[in-house]
């Protein structure tokens, strides 16, 4: 009977630097979890949170600094627990870096024309766009709703998310509440 004992990732120290700045949510590891050995350290920046997952539950978020993370993952117990799971650790974990800085200059506008049925001139097609800027308050909620277990949430998705809800409330908004263009401010 061959044991694969290279299916487990060991992690020490954890850290996450976004160069291309279009990342909104890392998850490290990527796929997966890990197993966190006793003493690993969490580095975390000021522009960042960390959010500890373990056993797929969120444990903790960590603010900035230097964190030494202490679990029940010891190495020795943790190969002599694993042995009914074939040698993969039933403590696993992942860390979910999230990035609250500021991002400015975000885009929104409407893909194609939103037919209104004015009152002065029947029917006329709308276009709208503009910018707006945003930052992360809760990156626990970032996480478990709109990142889930991607391993990388970028400012892309969040900008299609972003503005799919402004139009939509848009023409909502329209529909309710204008009766004629001729009453825009």
């Amino acid at each position: 009977m061959a044991i694969n004992r290279m299916n487990a990732v060991f992690l020490e120290v954890m850290e996450w630097f976004d160069e291309t700045g279009t990342e909104l949510v890392h998850r490290i590891p990527a796929e997966g979890s890990a197993e966190i050995t006793f003493g690993s350290q969490l580095v975390v920046r000021e522009s960042q949170r960390a959010v500890f997952f373990r056993d797929g539950r969120a444990a903790d978020v960590f603010g900035p600094g230097r964190h030494t993370l202490s679990s029940s993952n010891l190495p020795i117990l943790t190969k002599i627990l694993s042995l009914p799971w074939n040698f993969t650790s039933p403590f696993r974990c992942e860390v979910c870096f999230v990035s609250m800085k500021t991002f400015t200059d975000m885009r929104w506008g409407t893909r194609e024309p939103v037919a209104f049925r004015d009152a002065e001139f029947g029917m006329v097609r709308l276009r709208a766009f503009g910018t707006y800027t945003f930052r992360v308050t809760d990156p626990l909620s970032l996480v478990t709703t709109l990142a889930g277990t991607q391993g990388v949430y970028t400012l892309l998705q969040i900008e299609e998310f972003l503005r799919d809800v402004t139009v939509s409330r848009l023409n909502d908004l329209l529909g309710e509440t204008l009766k004629t263009l001729l009453d825009l401010p």
